[in-house]
């Protein structure tokens, strides 16, 4: 990915744009331009892969900062926000009322219960195995996805999703060194020291390489690249998968 592209300052017109500054007093101001350089990076990938009328779903949407962002930046594109919490959707709304957006809509839902044909997948910090829920959500429709990790730790076998992911890390892990290497993935955060914090960054590599081949046997191409810049989140891989 265009490593200049993803530092572009102007990507999104922060200065115009109401959406963070209503998180005034909820969140501080290293936080919200951590989260603007976060969106600048998931906003830079989505364009370059959305076509006018693309369906573009957020998943694990939370209060809309993607979304809305997508939708605001994209008026062309239609957008979906899937959240299981309804404040969060509740204040969603009130965010896309106050823009004015009429190519958004809001789904309560989980995401095991959601269904549907779309065109661009969305996650930003999609906790532990809903990272892996979004990427068969998006595999199961043919979809192109844009999706941010989080919660390694998190990340266990389920009734639906089996670890490691792809034939290549099952012939060479067991499923207990994979628990290791995810609860190892989970230590970044910027108060460790720095060499702890390079063997979290490699070990998170290494799990979203096993999620990122998965997809590949599912005849997907998929780029694992880093949001930028790093100081944006201890979290910030980021795949980019298109169907071959």
């Amino acid at each position: 990915m265009d490593r200049l592209l993803l530092n572009m300052q102007e990507l999104v017109p922060w200065r115009q744009y109401p959406l963070l500054n209503s998180c005034e007093g909820k969140m501080s101001r290293d936080r919200a331009l951590r989260k603007q350089q976060q969106l600048n990076n998931l906003v830079a990938a989505v364009k370059k892969l959305a076509k006018p009328g693309d369906m573009i779903v957020d998943f694990c949407s939370g209060g809309g900062h993607v979304g809305i962002v997508l939708a605001h930046m994209m008026p062309s594109c239609q957008v979906v926000l899937i959240e299981n919490k309804e404040l969060s959707l509740m204040r969603a709304k009130d965010r896309s009322d106050e823009l004015g957006l009429s190519n958004i809509s809001f789904i309560q839902a989980n995401l095991d219960y959601f269904n549907g044909t779309f065109n661009i997948g969305v996650a930003l910090h999609a906790c532990g195995v809903a990272t892996d829920m979004v990427i068969e959500h998006c595999i199961k429709a043919r979809a192109a996805f844009v999706i941010s990790p989080c919660c390694y730790g998190f990340i266990q076998n389920t009734m639906k999703f089996k670890y490691p992911r792809s034939h290549q890390f099952k012939e060479i892990l067991s499923y207990k060194e994979h628990m290791i290497l995810c609860r190892f993935a989970d230590q970044t955060a910027v108060h460790l020291p720095p060499e702890r914090k390079l063997i979290g960054k490699q070990c998170m590599g290494l799990v979203d390489l096993d999620r990122a081949w998965a997809a590949e046997e599912c005849n997907y191409s998929v780029q694992v690249t880093s949001m930028e810049p790093e100081s944006c989140s201890p979290k910030n891989n980021m795949f980019v998968g298109t169907p071959v």
